[in-house]
């Protein structure tokens, strides 16, 4: 008797586990790649390639800067030498904070620029949620092997561009 309600359980179990619908979603993937997201991106690549040119000058005066120096070390005083290496090394951390703070605005940029796709984008997700009866959703990072037919992304992308 133990052994057909065993059994009886186990079948049960396995028909619930296959009539499980799961999928995986790479959400930020979903939002930039949107009509919606290309928009709205616009703006703030123009900020990030206006700061990586900005960057690349202050680059390259520092390597130039640094040829000089190379170029004037047999002929500059000890003292000179001396001043206008330490004048090298500040210019090295300026441009490295430089970069790293232009690295944080471009951070609290994509940051901003996700947020304010996200609630639409989550209303796309829910009615495609719906549509296919999924019972679980993954981010896509998070998993270690996702069939590609259980990837949502491409079609999350439509929907939310069929919505705008």
């Amino acid at each position: 008797m133990n052994r057909i309600i065993a059994v009886i359980f186990t079948f049960c179990f396995m028909a619930q586990a296959q009539a499980t619908e799961i999928a995986v979603v790479d959400f930020r993937a979903a939002l930039l790649g949107s009509a919606m997201g290309q928009e709205a991106a616009k703006i703030p690549k123009q900020k990030v390639a206006e700061m990586d040119a900005r960057l690349k000058q202050e680059q390259d005066a520092l390597q130039a800067q640094a040829n000089e120096l190379k170029r004037d070390e047999l002929t500059l005083s000890k003292e000179a030498f001396s001043a206008r290496r330490q004048q090298l090394a500040d210019s090295e951390n300026k441009v490295r904070a430089m970069a790293a703070s232009m690295q944080r605005q471009a951070k609290e940029m994509e940051q901003q620029l996700i947020q304010s796709l996200t609630p639409k984008g989550e209303a796309a997700l829910k009615a495609l949620i719906e549509e296919r009866k999924l019972e679980l959703v993954l981010n896509r990072q998070l998993s270690l092997y996702a069939n590609a037919d259980a990837d949502i992304t491409n079609e999350l992308v439509l929907r939310i561009n069929k919505e705008n």
